[in-house]
């Protein structure tokens, strides 16, 4: 299929040569007397033709890659793939392929992460990942305190924050921005696997680039409550939720936790 995109682009390519190759010939046909630089058609290079192909096909590559992110990855959850992984896997090296005058073999790329991510290992993939963004975000792998009380277990997420541009509240500082996304993104894969659905879709919705707040103020969702400090977030789970969150990172980031740091 993506192979066959491939071939559909070259023939568009080969078809506007040849149009405006004729459009040319008839400029030069029709004002054969005006020197050349007062012509108007202009013929794209070979190199320019090249480097145009070579950007579809790394586009389209693109595409087959987010396409993987996207169908294997379970509900509610994020599946991290890294292009140049999946080209290496699959052989793919687009330039050597173009430059031998082959069509890079795309569907060879799609058949490789379907093999590796089909079935259970796109959501099995996703949960480690969501795991250790989790043990990541608060620092588990430290063995950080976590506080239980009669009616909530307690961790803190470092998080600095600073001052809105004419405003009293407070947004997410840009070096605390990326690993709190990240871990709202672990504990809502989380929760949707956990079968906490309204909490993974609340933790979804928050943009941590727009989110402002006060000094205390609290964000509560349903088995969790988020209240904001100066330099850190501070996560309230109820002992439900907190209890399958162990479960969780027990059987999807064990080896997350016993990394050093």
């Amino acid at each position: 299929m993506y192979n066959r995109i491939i071939e559909q682009f070259i023939a568009a390519q080969k078809a506007a040569h040849a149009a405006y190759a004729a459009a040319a010939a008839f400029e030069r046909e029709t004002v054969a007397a005006v020197p050349d630089h007062y012509l108007s058609v202009d013929l794209r290079s070979e190199y320019r033709t090249e480097r145009e192909l070579q950007s579809f096909c790394r586009s389209v590559a693109g595409g087959v890659v987010n396409r993987a992110r996207r169908e294997f990855a379970p509900a509610g959850a994020r599946l991290d793939i890294d292009n140049q992984d999946e080209y290496e896997r699959a052989g793919l090296d687009i330039g050597e392929a173009l430059k031998a005058g082959k069509i890079p073999d795309l569907d060879g790329l799609w058949t490789s992460m379907a093999r590796r991510y089909g079935g259970h290992g796109g959501a099995e993939l996703a949960y480690q990942q969501a795991a250790q963004r989790i043990v990541s975000g608060f620092g588990l792998n430290r063995k950080r305190e976590v506080q239980r009380t009669a009616s909530v277990v307690v961790l803190r997420k470092h998080a600095i924050s600073e001052a809105c541009y004419g405003r009293s509240a407070r947004k997410v500082g840009y070096y605390s921005c990326q690993s709190t996304a990240d871990c709202l993104s672990g504990l809502a894969t989380f929760a949707a696997k956990a079968g906490h659905h309204m909490l993974a879709g609340g933790l979804n919705r928050v943009n941590v680039h727009q989110v402002e707040y006060n000094y205390r103020e609290k964000h509560s969702y349903p088995g969790l409550d988020i209240v904001f400090f100066k330099e850190a977030w501070e996560f309230r789970f109820s002992h439900q939720v907190a209890d399958d969150l162990m479960l969780f990172l027990g059987e999807y980031g064990e080896a997350f936790m016993q990394e050093a740091v």
